[in-house]
């Protein structure tokens, strides 16, 4: 049967694949056929990860994203076995509820050294002949980014950041055959959205949701949509941001 959205022998990196939407993405990726190059801090999470995939030649590759020295080395053991990446996928992220009067420089760093300089080296060195053939890249945002939340301006400054990136990236990558795109989940039930909850009033969790049509998502919901953009089912797309906030509207 054709499947538009057959990933077979695509390899594919991914940020943040010990947990939430990174976990779901990389198992519904094995499952359309992929090579998954899985990358996170915690190795134990990352096995299980692979432990609920499907199919072979999966590679676990701990890494923390903060350490910019290294970004070399980490893809050269992606690409140990000379198959360059197809795809790249930036789940990984901080989202911490920081009110204004306790913000400092080490937080902002932080945060941004997670959801958008990690972003852009991962997109730098993919981008290298060495390491890709093309293909195509996908970063996540977040509905904070345009629906503002309190204590939540540096969240939202880093994920918009990345956003206001992916236009200019995708006319430089162009010449590359390289895609870039973003998804932008809405509320989405992860360990970071529980952790959040358990932060805030019932009151403030209520908030979130308003508005969201279909009310709280799942991270497989988001893991659809990205396997649409790594796949040839969304060739002729570039330089987009696709919602998945259950119809906010």
């Amino acid at each position: 049967m054709f499947n538009p959205m057959n990933l077979t022998d695509r390899k594919i990196l991914v940020t943040g694949a010990s947990s939430g939407i990174g976990r779901e993405t990389s198992i519904l990726l094995s499952k359309l056929g992929a090579q998954l190059v899985l990358t996170g801090r915690r190795k134990e999470e990352l096995e299980k990860t692979l432990s609920l995939m499907e199919g072979i030649n999966h590679l676990v590759l701990p890494f923390e994203l903060s350490d910019f020295d290294n970004y070399k080395n980490l893809f050269n053991e992606a690409c140990y076995d000379d198959k360059k990446l197809d795809g790249l996928v930036h789940c990984a992220g901080i989202a911490k509820t920081i009110p204004l009067r306790i913000l400092s420089y080490e937080l902002m760093l932080e945060t941004m050294k997670i959801n958008y300089f990690a972003f852009l080296e991962l997109v730098k060195h993919y981008a290298k002949k060495k390491y890709s053939n093309g293909g195509s890249i996908v970063g996540i945002s977040a509905i904070n980014a345009h629906m503002p939340r309190k204590c939540m301006s540096l969240y939202a400054g880093s994920k918009g950041a990345l956003e206001a990136s992916i236009k200019t990236l995708a006319l430089e990558l162009h010449e590359s055959k390289i895609r870039i795109n973003s998804v932008v989940p809405g509320a989405i039930n992860t360990e970071m959205a529980q952790k959040y909850a358990s932060l805030v009033s019932s009151e403030q969790v209520d908030n979130i949701l308003d508005g969201q049509l279909m009310l709280m998502g799942n991270p497989d919901d988001v893991a659809n949509v990205i396997a649409f953009l790594l796949s040839d089912a969304s060739k002729f797309v570039t330089g987009r941001h696709y919602y998945v906030d259950g119809g906010r509207l």
